[in-house]
């Protein structure tokens, strides 16, 4: 068994203004930053960035008001915004695509080659600047993960720069950040960790190591979203815990279907990729249960005093309720029908083998199609 997690932690209320001392930890003497634009109409946000310019009167700064996820340009054009005059450490305060941006920024500040020439799994890389992430969403898990995804525009592909040497030093998680976030972005972010939750939970690489976490953050996740008091900062320390959790059991199990169709889904329809992710999950559980796969019902609290199917079959139950709860839309809500959705299955299948793979039990095109019908 193996498991890595490389990330030091913080969760805390206020702990945003603490900013400048983790960075002086870190040695770094002149930041740069990087923040999402929608985070101007966030008051508490023009604290945490008073705190730090009073500390770093000559902090580099960059504001991403790029819409939707980074591609390989976006990257270069950031990057070389950075280059004159150099900053020694980065801190990121964003969502899941600003993290990742700022990961590929930390990344080519070291290493003088394109963009494009890093995607995949690059291999003989310098280690990045320090990069200290700080999220204003919950659920991408970005802010531990080795992972950044960027979008290759001329094959129209979701590919990214996945190096170990990526992971952010520190990751400050302060719930008062996300508090300006719509209610429509925290749901479909959540639902992106709940989505890393179950893949991982299922996949033939877990460990029971890997699986405390899925079963902690899917835990969590469920009961803030069914609890619908999502303006709570509790609530938003459960998603905050259960995005971390759900990453850190992806990164050391393997995704499965649901993540899969996610990422494809979000390519070729500009779905955001949480929703995109939420849209298939329930139907692939569904289709896993009708085929024989009951462990799901561990992550039922009453599996206890349930035989497995029935704590599976209860589960979802709870899931069909949380969906109507949540008005999570279905395939049609996005113009596809069941004339196209053969091809949407073929094309799907085809660019997917490996998240298919991560299925507990056999999942090929039929399969997709199965599941595609069901979202009609």
């Amino acid at each position: 068994m193996n498991f890595f997690l490389a990330t030091d932690i913080v969760i805390d209320l206020r702990s945003a203004l603490s900013l400048p001392s983790v960075m002086k930890q870190l040695c770094i003497t002149r930041p740069g930053l990087i923040y999402d634009a929608n985070l101007e109409a966030n008051l508490y946000f023009h604290d945490v960035l008073a705190a730090i310019k009073e500390a770093y009167a000559d902090c580099v700064i960059y504001t991403n008001s790029f819409p939707g996820e980074p591609t390989y340009r976006h990257l270069e054009d950031v990057a070389a915004y950075f280059r004159e005059p150099a900053p020694d450490g980065f801190v990121v305060i964003g969502g899941g695509s600003t993290m990742d941006l700022a990961k590929g920024v930390a990344l080519l500040q070291t290493n003088a080659v394109s963009a494009l020439s890093l995607k995949g799994f690059p291999s003989d890389v310098n280690d990045p600047l320090p990069l200290i992430t700080v999220p204003s969403l919950l659920g991408s898990g970005a802010e531990v993960s080795y992972n950044a995804v960027f979008i290759d525009e001329d094959e129209g592909r979701k590919l990214g720069i996945n190096s170990r040497q990526n992971f952010p030093k520190k990751c400050v998680v302060d719930p008062l950040l996300s508090m300006s976030a719509p209610r429509k972005s925290v749901i479909a972010t959540a639902m992106d960790s709940m989505v890393h939750c179950i893949d991982s939970f299922g996949s033939p690489k877990q460990t029971p190591l890997s699986r405390v976490f899925s079963i902690e953050g899917f835990q969590r996740i469920f009961y803030a979203l069914q609890q619908d008091q999502l303006d709570r900062a509790e609530s938003r320390i459960d998603l905050a815990i259960g995005s971390i959790c759900g990453t850190v059991a992806l990164m050391n199990s393997g995704d499965g279907p649901s993540n899969g169709f996610a990422y494809y889904l979000g390519v070729k329809h500009q779905v955001p990729h949480g929703l995109a992710g939420a849209v298939f999950l329930k139907e692939v559980m569904a289709y896993n249960i009708s085929h024989g796969y009951e462990k799901y019902a561990v992550l039922n609290p009453m599996r206890e005093t349930l035989s497995a199917r029935a704590c599976s079959e209860q589960l979802m139950e709870q899931m069909d309720a949380l969906y109507r709860q949540l008005d999570i839309p279905t395939l049609s809500s996005f113009g596809f029908t069941r004339e196209n959705a053969r091809d949407f299955a073929h094309q799907a299948s085809q660019a997917l083998q490996g998240s298919f793979a991560g299925n507990p039990v056999a999942f090929d095109q039929e399969s997709a199609l199965k599941v595609i019908n069901r979202l009609m």
